[in-house]
Parts: C-alpha cells; sequence; structure tokens
C-alpha cells in the first residue's frame, strides 16, 4: 500500500498542520454504544492523594468542604474541568448550612491539574434575591461554536418547606445557564432566571430541576438540545427536555422519569450520556444497599433503558483507603463527567467520599480500553 509523504510535496508548516487535523478528525470518530457495552471501567490512581485527581482546598477556603459533580471537556491538547466546590457555614440561610459554588482547573493528561482562575470560584454567588445568591451546584459546560455554555443547579435559599411540599428540609434547585469565551469569565443568561424552574405540584420535579447532561443531536438540518436531568420531588428520578437554543426547555415524554433503571427508595441521579447516532449509553448514580454507585445501560431512544453488566456497578469496590471508600450511605463513585474518547480509551470523572471523618469528598478518573 502508498502511503503518503507529506514532506515530498508540502511545505513543513502546511503539512504538520494537516497532519494535526487528521489526527484530531480521527479522535473526534464516534465510538460505538456496542464498544460502550463491552468496556470494563477501572480506577486510575491520581495525584491528589487517595487516588483522587483533585482533592480539597486549603482549610478556610471555598472548596475546603469537598469538591464533586465534575463536567469536562478534551480540545485535543487540553482538558477542561468544572466542578462544585463547598465550604460549611453557621449561617442557617444557605440550605444544609454550606456554601456552595464553581471552580475550574485544566489538565494535559487528565491526571494532573492546575486550577483555573488563581484557585477562586469561575462563578460565585449571585446578587442579593437572585436565583442563585444562595448557591451554584451540578455544573454541565458544552462548547458551542466558540462558547462555552454552562447549565448548572441554582440555590435560592429556598425549601420543601416553602413550598408546602415534602421533604420540608430539602433545598430547591433550579436550572440557570452562564456563558463564556474563555471558561473563566462567565455571563449569566436570561437575565439571570432560571432557564428551566421547577415542575408543578405533584410533578417529578416540583422540588429540584439540576444535574444534567446535554446533547446536540441533529434533526434534519438543525440540530436540538437534548436534556437528561435529576428530577426530584421526594425521590431522584432522572427525566428528559429538550431545546432549541438552550434556554427555552420542554419536558419530553409528558415529564414522566425514564424507565429500565435500577435504584433503590432514593432512585437515580446523575447521569452521563453518549449517542452515537442510533443508541444511546448511560452512566448513572443508583442507591442501592443505601450507597450511591454508578451503573450503565442502553437504550434505543433515550427514555427506555436496559441495564447493563447484569445490574451490578461499572467501578467495583475501592481498595481500602481509596478516597472514595466511605461506604454506609455515602457517596462511593457518582456524578461522572461526560464521557471522554481518546487513543482508543473512554474516561470519565466522578466523585467519591473518604471514611475517615469529616469525610471530603474529592473527584476521581476511571477509563476504559474500547474493543476495535
Amino acid at each position: 500500500m502508498h502511503r503518503t509523504r507529506w514532506r515530498s510535496f508540502l511545505p513543513i508548516g502546511v503539512g504538520l498542520q494537516l497532519l494535526i487535523g487528521y489526527i484530531a478528525s480521527r479522535a473526534a470518530e464516534v465510538p460505538s454504544v456496542r464498544q460502550l457495552e463491552q468496556a470494563t471501567f477501572r480506577r486510575v490512581d491520581g495525584s491528589a492523594g487517595k487516588g483522587a485527581c483533585i482533592g480539597t482546598g486549603r482549610a478556610g477556603s471555598w472548596n475546603d468542604r469537598y469538591i464533586g459533580s465534575p463536567t469536562v471537556l478534551y480540545d485535543g491538547m487540553t482538558y477542561w474541568m468544572w466542578f462544585t466546590g463547598g465550604q460549611l457555614t453557621t449561617d442557617s440561610a444557605y440550605p444544609y448550612k454550606v456554601i456552595e459554588q464553581i471552580g475550574g482547573a485544566t489538565s494535559r493528561d487528565g491526571v494532573h491539574w492546575t486550577m483555573l482562575n488563581e484557585g477562586r470560584p469561575v462563578l460565585g454567588l449571585g446578587a442579593a434575591d437572585s436565583a442563585d445568591h444562595r448557591g451554584l451546584s451540578h455544573p454541565y459546560v458544552l462548547k458551542v461554536g466558540k462558547r462555552f455554555l454552562m447549565w448548572y443547579g441554582a440555590i435560592d435559599g429556598r425549601s420543601g418547606k416553602d413550598l408546602g411540599i415534602a421533604p420540608q428540609h430539602v433545598r430547591v434547585e433550579q436550572m440557570c445557564l452562564a456563558s463564556s469565551l474563555d471558561g473563566v469569565h462567565w455571563k449569566r443568561e436570561n437575565g439571570g432566571r432560571p432557564v428551566m424552574p421547577l415542575g408543578k405540584k405533584g410533578s417529578v420535579d416540583s422540588l429540584q430541576v439540576t444535574g444534567m447532561h446535554i446533547l446536540q443531536i441533529a434533526q434534519g438540518e438543525r440540530h436540538v438540545f437534548r436534556m437528561w436531568y435529576g428530577a426530584y420531588n421526594g425521590s431522584h428520578r432522572l427525566a428528559m427536555a429538550e431545546s432549541s437554543d438552550g434556554i427555552h426547555w420542554k419536558r419530553l415524554f409528558d415529564g414522566q422519569p425514564i424507565s429500565g433503571l435500577r435504584g433503590g427508595n432514593q432512585g437515580q441521579l446523575g447521569p452521563s450520556v453518549h449517542f452515537d447516532g442510533s443508541r444511546y449509553f448511560l452512566l448513572y448514580c443508583g442507591d442501592v444497599g443505601n450507597e450511591w454507585k454508578t451503573y450503565s445501560a442502553v437504550s434505543d431512544d433515550g427514555f427506555h433503558f436496559r441495564q447493563l453488566n447484569n445490574g451490578r456497578p461499572v467501578l467495583g469496590p475501592p481498595p481500602p483507603g481509596n478516597f472514595g471508600s466511605a461506604g454506609g450511605g455515602a457517596n462511593h463513585s457518582v456524578h461522572a463527567s461526560q464521557l471522554i474518547f481518546v487513543n482508543n480509551r473512554v474516561r470519565t470523572w466522578y466523585a467519591g467520599e473518604d471514611n475517615q471523618p469529616p469525610r471530603h469528598q474529592k473527584i476521581g478518573l476511571m477509563e476504559a480500553v474500547l474493543a476495535p
């Protein structure tokens, strides 16, 4: 077989650009759901202690209690991550007496990370009486054109008690949107108002609309945003919505929770979805045995799912001393990020808690080699 030699007819600079473009195009090839069905995930040892890739901040910082809910993009050279950071407070105006904000970090290898914005939040608390003046959580970032779009859970200080629904202590979260050109400086969209407010009383999302995963899906000559999100009304369920602009959303399947997923009394949350153009692969958090763990499932339509791995979690028990070894109803491996495909591997970042009081939530990496 004849193999083209770039330098035989192109200047070095032009040839290098074409080669980089070729490599990028190969990296952008969409793996099949069949490959993901066969994938076996393993933990990748991180550099932040106890196997984590990113740990909590120094004492007194905005993220000294925990970090979690990672969302990750990869541009072919750099991994970009945004995450929730939490700090305890004595002010009961903040639900659960914790202040959550959103931070960011970058990495060349997905294991060693450098904080953005000199370690400060990239998106902090909103103005007084705004939708997010008491906290921001569960970010999800998508690159659309030249802009980063971040949907996130906005916390205004209200709880089920304020709405007259149970559980009375659970905080309200509604979905807001921000945009950025550099991933560090963010502008709130829609005037800072929720782009997807709570559902009506009695609906599956009457208390929380948060913890989302969003894809751009081709529909004929146009693209739409399709979303899987965490809906809460006393138990956690996953539901779907769709939008043409990322701001105005329509609930799909009459607002009913998606079917076929394993989960105990608390249900399911934290979706991460891959679409190969024909079928859907889902990672999600399920409450089984009073512990939250990550499970997998597949679907033809994105709503009716079939459980994979014989109903077992995608990761086995953590080794002793691992950052995700808390157990006893704590977060074992939850809120997986987007699935990133590179060098015949699939990678995703997730949160877990250690078992040393006070429990600290950190972020780790798991990956699998893809079969041909």
